[in-house]
């Protein structure tokens, strides 16, 4: 096994160099196997650590000293000096489980920046020199023991705390790429190791929800309860889970009302999921989502009304007068089906609601011309349908205010049932509502 330990270098007693500095140096080398040895003096004890390279006489062992006089002192320089020796040994092929470090010597500050720098790379395994302690609380010459420890528990609360900042960001895939392992071979606690498979559970649960796969969502086990405290906040509530039951509930198109209903749900969550799209600054992305938001309220009020865009009966007295309109005025009308029904796309069918007398029919029909919102109908040239290059805005607010316009018109079509409907939905957004 490749290994290497990085030892801090004091004075030690100066009267006594041998019995207070090198012998104990000495009894840590030698307690290991490895293939490097890395001496972190400062400008004042790198003479004693070139002394000691002398005695031991390895080409394994390696002087880093501080770049220059009086930064033993200097936490933060002392940190980024074992940072970068920590960087080079994982460059040259030394895994993090094959670096150990020793922090007996040396000042406060170079002893506390080689642990947060072996904590920063992941090391699992620092050690210490101890013993029988004289009257001035130093360790008697002989009596030095070498004690390991790990920083586990810092390191295991460091990865869950950067995994809990990714959900309140929306990034659930990069917290499940921090924890999607096993967190036993960690050597974290085990109330810490035994919460992971409970977090990546209710991780996989809002990958799925946020990629719209709600039946995969929905299938997904979890505890009712987070296994950490500072995860309670971001926990799904029971009206999360239905929320997501609901929408993975079979459809079926036949069932005219039944439809109606599911495809409000539909258009909330798709708000709720084109509104993180902008706080991501996925600006194409939002465009798409805007489109379908506006695209289900006219299919779910058609369905409302018993007719469904994909197969309109071509003996229906309201397409009759619709198509009628169409061809007279030279205009596009119906797509036709295999089977002999009519097809209509977003604009037709808010010609239909018209026909239909639906209330919404006439804010269907003018919401893509108003002036001081993006135009929802560009989404067919975005370079994610038909065109060459992105139609989206480049910065937030035409987007912003085009979401709250939709909300709008989501709330004047479904009333209170909407606005209920949108909390839950929105909930998915926790850096709107930060615990």
């Amino acid at each position: 096994m490749t290994r290497a330990l990085l030892v801090t270098v004091g004075t030690g007693d100066m009267a006594r160099l041998e019995e207070s500095l090198f012998a104990p140096l000495r009894k840590s080398i030698e307690q290991g196997e490895w293939e490097r040895v890395v001496l972190l003096p400062s400008q004042v004890t790198e003479q004693y650590a070139a002394e000691l390279k002398a005695q031991v006489r390895g080409d394994w062992l390696d002087l880093r000293p501080l770049p220059e006089a009086g930064q033993e002192n200097d936490a933060d320089a002392c940190f980024a000096h074992f940072d970068e020796v920590i960087a080079g040994l994982r460059t040259v092929g030394f895994g993090a489980r094959d670096i150990v470090v020793d922090f007996t010597r040396g000042t406060k500050a170079m002893s506390a920046a080689l642990v947060l720098a072996a904590i920063r790379h992941d090391l699992p395994t620092l050690r210490y020199l101890t013993g029988d302690r004289d009257a001035r609380g130093m360790v008697k010459a002989g009596t030095e023991r070498i004690f390991e420890t790990s920083p586990a528990i810092a390191t295991a609360r460091k990865t869950l705390d950067l995994a809990l900042q990714f959900v309140r960001r929306g990034n659930f895939a990069g917290a499940v790429a921090l924890l999607d392992d096993d967190p036993n071979s960690w050597g974290w606690p085990p109330a810490l190791a035994g919460a992971v498979p409970a977090l990546l559970g209710m991780l996989q649960f809002y990958v799925a929800w946020d990629r719209l796969d709600y039946r995969t969502a929905a299938a997904i086990q979890y505890p009712d309860v987070a296994p950490l405290r500072e995860w309670h906040d971001v926990w799904p509530t029971p009206a999360m889970a239905k929320w997501v039951t609901d929408l993975a509930a079979p459809a079926t198109r036949d069932d005219r009302a039944a439809m109606g209903v599911r495809l409000r749900l539909l258009a909330c969550d798709l708000l709720a999921n084109g509104e993180r799209r902008i706080r991501d600054r996925q600006f194409e992305d939002a465009m798409l989502r805007a489109y379908r938001v506006l695209e289900l309220i006219g299919q779910g009020r058609l369905f409302g009304h018993g007719l469904d865009s994909a197969c309109l009966p071509p003996d229906h007295s309201d397409v009759q007068a619709l198509d009628h309109k169409l061809a007279k005025k030279g205009s596009a009308g119906f797509g036709k089906s295999r089977d002999g029904t009519l097809t209509a796309g977003r604009e037709l069918v808010a010609r239909l609601l018209k026909e239909l007398r639906d209330a919404l029919a006439k804010t269907l029909l003018s919401f893509d011309n108003q002036p001081q919102l993006p135009r929802i109908r560009a989404r067919n040239v975005s370079v994610l349908i038909h065109g060459f290059e992105a139609v989206g805005p480049n910065d937030a607010q035409p987007l912003q205010r085009l979401y709250r316009a939709l909300d709008a018109l989501l709330v004047e079509d479904g009333g209170d049932v909407t606005k209920a409907a949108l909390l839950v939905a929105r909930c998915l957004d926790f850096s709107a509502h930060p615990g």
